[in-house]
């Protein structure tokens, strides 16, 4: 009895243990989540929002058009419930800005626990990096949409108008919302919430140490790593459009020519494989975007 006592103990201890966990959203197929800045402002206002209602840190974001990325501190529960609250309140914007409803609904958020120290500073990395992952040409510190300019800042890091300094009615003009927010907040020329303001900062920068560390795992690639250890890679998705952009860059960079009709069969045949190797697509998607039977697909892949 008294084993059995224990064992409910420790059970309900490791339950409530404060961890670390990155969270990742599926990817919309077919929309953008975030299509405009405007969208993007408001992403990641809603953060700073939803972090307020859980008992949770948030280490690092990465808002994507049309999927994010967080990495957090705390009990796994709140996490989720985090994560879950914030998907529903993108959903509700897409709802308010394009009367596109229920597109979320059907968008997993998957979570994996972050249980060494290597783990999370990849994770932290790799979250940082995915504008880089995505191909785009900036460097990591040009976008905007992450938490990736707050570390290791000093007396430079950014500095906007305090939320105190506003009235009721501009704060809910520029949040979208009626909640209690810390006066101290501050936001930015274009009404984002700094964040700084929500981000553990401190936390992060005790973790590498150094800007060195940091630089070094920004610069290192450590997609592959990551995303095989979490499964990440099983999961992650493309838009036909992404895939499309990346037909082109492919047909131009291995054939020299400008459009998938100045191919021949056997080259089309190379291109499927190529882009089911490369990308890790469905055959279905492939056969959608390359406008090629689907049982013809599936033969050559």
């Amino acid at each position: 009895m008294n084993w059995q006592m224990n064992d409910n103990y420790l059970s309900s201890y490791k339950k409530n243990m404060s961890g670390y966990y990155h969270i990742t959203s599926a990817a919309l197929k077919t929309r953008l989540i975030f299509e405009k800045d405007e969208d993007f402002i408001t992403g990641v206002n809603d953060i700073a929002l939803c972090v307020l209602k859980f008992n949770i840190k948030i280490l690092a974001f990465c808002l994507m058009s049309n999927h994010f990325h967080f990495v957090l501190q705390g009990v796994r529960e709140n996490c989720v419930s985090f994560a879950e609250e914030y998907k529903r309140i993108l959903s509700m914007r897409m709802r308010d800005r394009r009367g596109e409803v229920g597109l979320m609904k059907s968008v997993e958020i998957h979570i994996d626990e972050l249980s060494d120290t290597e783990y999370l500073l990849n994770a932290i990395a790799y979250v940082l990096r995915n504008p880089l992952a995505a191909r785009m040409m900036i460097m990591p510190y040009s976008y905007r949409w992450s938490s990736v300019g707050v570390y290791f800042q000093g007396a430079n890091i950014d500095r906007g108008i305090m939320l105190k300094d506003l009235s009721f009615r501009k704060r809910i003009q520029i949040l979208k919302s009626r909640q209690s927010v810390p006066d101290e907040y501050e936001i930015d020329q274009y009404g984002m919430i700094l964040p700084s303001c929500f981000v553990d900062f401190n936390r992060v920068e005790s973790l590498f140490r150094y800007p060195s560390m940091f630089l070094s795992a920004l610069a290192r690639k450590v997609e592959t790593e990551l995303e095989l250890k979490t499964g990440i890679a099983d999961r992650i998705t493309m838009t036909d459009r992404e895939l499309a952009s990346e037909v082109n860059k492919l047909v131009a960079a291995e054939y020299g020519v400008m459009t998938i009709a100045q191919l021949s069969k056997e080259d089309r045949v190379r291109l499927c494989r190529l882009l089911r190797r490369n990308f890790g697509v469905a055959a279905k998607q492939i056969a959608r975007v390359l406008h090629i039977p689907q049982d013809v697909v599936d033969t050559v892949i």
